[in-house]
């Protein structure tokens, strides 16, 4: 008879004799000669300490070779990375979206609101030892104007010039007192934005050399504070898979990532750092359909949107919801004003508001078919907002057929995502006539609104204001603001805090350990 067959035999005789026995193992031991002499070994094995990462010997990012540098043409992701360390705006913004100054000492607005005049700091140098003068400010101003990357926020900017006193002079089209905070844009030395790496003031700079180029730290930069590495290596990479790829192999150390990209997911050990962007997700509504024409029921939709589940879920935790058009990260953002949503809200509402009828309406939500995560969301909020006499289904077109049908008013609902610019100037978006105001949503009092909180000296009062306006007519859904990741590999760095543009913000407190170093 087998030692297994005897156990479960024992183990019958003690339980119908009501005496207590040990849980037999799943498996019995190949080695063990009983089952007292495995146990006595299970007793004293204990599981093995996962290894400590293995530091490595330098600081690495990732690079276009054959790319620009210079941060108003070049690239979104790792050439932008790379590029933050060799170049400085006039003002940087931190983690709640706020304007610091950086090149600029200070600014003054006339009368009129529509001019502002820019001091720029003393003392402050370029990486070849010429001074920072307000012609090399102007001459970046126009190119980003003129850029893709830029143009869009510049948009009002009427011209750029320096005066007598070496000061730079904007001229805007219009009133807007959160315009500081557009001005995080990397200026270069003028006429050098040919070379591969523009000169600029920032703490590192472009060396090329024969065993490769790299990043070097910048003896005579004018802030003078500490920076964790002296030189930071550069791995060449082809296209952002490839970049996912380096840092899963580890041979680079960080890796700025929108995680919601239809990329190859990046593998092995790592440490995320959040990004706030002003990125916007949200459900826009055909305001010249029989269903969403009235903003009753679009409050009432609005009710039983679950942003934080959408966030949660179907955004796998990078996102921050969002019940208005404004990140909550930001210090503008009125939480005060919140409320709590529910899809029993929803029902209650829309049956107030007369969609109860029985009589079925079918409903289509746009979204974009090349995005995997709005496509989820769409989904999940479609399903959930499928109540009453309503049935929503999602309909996922090709970008540009998606694109078509927003401009052609063919939609009832849908799925869009904007990335809005620091002001938060909502004009295109919800104002009437505005570029992406596909909904057609027109109201003069969210016009005036919009208008009087760009002029106003107090923006938080007035864009309380616009956004109680736009919390009672409902032009559009917003669901949540999209997070960038910030990866590092484990151990490597401490002290990262990255702001809502740069992942770089307050590089001086950054701790880097690299193996050999007294830091380890």
């Amino acid at each position: 008879m087998s030692r297994r067959l005897l156990a479960l035999l024992l183990a019958l005789l003690l339980a119908l004799t009501g005496c207590a026995s040990p849980e037999e193992p799943e498996e019995e031991p190949e080695d063990a000669m009983d089952w007292g002499l495995y146990q006595a070994q299970a007793d004293t094995e204990k599981p093995e300490e996962p290894a400590e990462p293995e530091k490595p010997d330098a600081f690495t990012l990732a690079y276009y070779k054959d790319s620009t540098f210079d941060p108003i043409t070049c690239g979104e992701g790792v050439q932008q990375d790379a590029a933050a360390l060799m170049y400085e705006p006039l003002f940087q913004l931190n983690g709640k979206f706020q304007p610091e100054p950086v090149l600029c000492d200070s600014c003054a607005w006339d009368e009129t609101g529509k001019v502002c005049t820019l001091t720029l700091r003393q003392g402050v140098t370029f990486q070849d030892g010429a001074r920072l003068t307000a012609r090399d400010v102007v001459s970046t101003l126009q190119r980003a104007a003129a850029s893709d990357r830029y143009g869009y926020r510049l948009r009002h900017m009427v011209s750029a010039a320096a005066n007598r006193a070496g000061q730079v002079v904007i001229t805007l089209a219009a009133p807007n007192s959160g315009f500081l905070t557009l001005l995080d844009i990397p200026i270069t030395k003028a006429n050098t934005e040919h070379q591969l790496a523009p000169t600029g003031t920032g703490p590192y700079l472009f060396i090329s050399g024969e065993e490769g180029n790299y990043l070097q730290a910048n003896a005579e930069w004018w802030q003078g504070k500490p920076l964790p590495v002296q030189t930071i290596r550069l791995e060449d990479t082809k296209d952002r898979d490839t970049a996912r790829y380096l840092f899963s192999s580890r041979r680079i150390e960080l890796l700025t990532i929108d995680p919601t990209d239809n990329m190859a997911a990046v593998t092995g050990q790592s440490e995320t750092a959040s990004r706030p962007t002003a990125i916007l997700q949200y459900i826009g509504f055909n305001t010249a359909s029989p269903v969403f024409g009235d903003p009753a029921v679009r409050a009432a939709f609005s009710r039983g949107v679950p942003r934080g589940s959408t966030a949660e879920a179907q955004l796998a935790g990078l996102a921050l919801d969002a019940q208005f058009p404004v990140s909550p990260a930001a210090d503008l953002y009125p939480k005060d004003l919140e409320r709590v949503y529910s899809r029993d809200d929803a029902m209650t509402a829309l049956t107030a508001a007369g969609q109860n009828t029985g009589e079925t309406k079918e409903l289509t939500l746009l979204v974009n078919e090349e995005d995997m995560f709005r496509r989820t969301s769409a989904q999940y909020i479609a399903e959930n907002l499928t109540m009453l006499d309503w049935h929503i289904t999602v309909q996922a077109l090709p970008w540009e057929e998606y694109l078509a049908a927003l401009a052609g008013g063919s939609f009832d609902l849908y799925y869009g995502e904007v990335r809005l610019t620091a002001d938060w100037d909502l004009s295109d978006l919800v104002g009437t006539g505005g570029a992406l105001n596909y909904g057609r949503y027109t109201d003069p009092v969210t016009d005036q609104l919009l208008a009087e909180y760009l002029a106003a000296a107090d923006r938080a009062s007035a864009l309380r204001q616009l956004l109680t306006q736009l919390q009672s007519t409902v032009p559009i859904v917003p669901v949540c603001f999209k997070n960038y990741s910030v990866l590092t590999y484990p151990g490597t760095v401490e002290g990262i805090s990255p702001s809502s543009t740069s992942t770089f913000y307050g590089l001086e407190n950054w701790r880097i350990h690299l193996s050999g170093s007294p830091a380890s």
